[in-house]
C-alpha cells in the first residue's frame, strides 16, 4: 500500500510539472521576446531620427557658402570623451612601469637561458673528457658564469697536471 502511494505521487507530481510547469517558461520566454520586439522598435526609432538629424546637416552644410564650426549647444551624440593624461595607455607611469616590467621579465628569461646552455656545455666538456663532477653542472644551473670560470680554472689546472706527468 505503501509503495503504491509513493507511485501515485510521483505521478502527480510529474503530472502537475507537464502541465503547469512549462506555462512558465512559455510565458518567460514571450515576456523576453516581446521586450526585445520593444527594444529593437525604439532603436530602430532613435537611427530614422539620427539619419533624419544626418540629412537636415548635410541640406544646410550644403547651403552654406563656408564651412561652419561645430554646433552650439551640441547634444550628448556630439560629446566625444576625454581622453586621459598620457596618451591612451592610461596615466603618464603606467607605460613605462609596463615597459620596465617587461625589459626585466625579458632580461630574467635571457638569464636562464644562458644557465642553461652553461651548464649543457659544463655537461658536454665533462662527458668528452671522460672526468669531472657533475656538480660544476648544478652549479651552472645555479650560479651561471661564476660556475663556468670556476670549472674553467679547475679544467686548466687539471691539464698542467696531466702535462707535467
Amino acid at each position: 500500500m505503501n509503495n503504491l502511494c509513493w507511485r501515485f505521487c510521483l505521478l502527480t507530481a510529474f503530472a502537475w510539472l507537464a502541465l503547469f510547469g512549462g506555462l512558465a517558461a512559455v510565458a518567460a520566454a514571450e515576456e523576453e521576446r516581446g521586450a526585445s520586439a520593444d527594444r529593437l522598435d525604439r532603436l530602430e526609432q532613435r537611427l530614422n531620427e539620427l539619419a533624419q538629424r544626418q540629412e537636415q546637416m548635410m541640406h544646410h552644410l550644403a547651403g552654406s557658402p563656408q564651412r561652419q564650426g561645430p554646433m552650439h549647444g551640441a547634444g550628448p551624440e556630439n560629446m566625444r570623451p576625454q581622453m586621459p593624461m598620457g596618451g591612451p595607455g592610461g596615466p603618464p607611469g603606467a607605460t613605462v612601469h609596463q615597459d620596465l616590467h617587461g625589459l626585466l621579465v625579458l632580461i630574467f628569461l635571457a638569464g636562464i637561458i644562458f644557465n642553461i646552455l652553461l651548464a649543457v656545455w659544463i655537461y658536454t666538456d665533462i662527458r668528452k673528457r671522460g672526468e669531472g663532477s657533475g656538480l660544476f653542472v648544478a652549479l651552472a644551473l645555479v650560479a651561471g658564469i661564476p660556475a663556468a670560470i670556476i670549472y674553467a680554472l679547475v679544467r686548466i689546472g687539471d691539464k698542467r697536471i696531466d702535462l707535467a706527468k
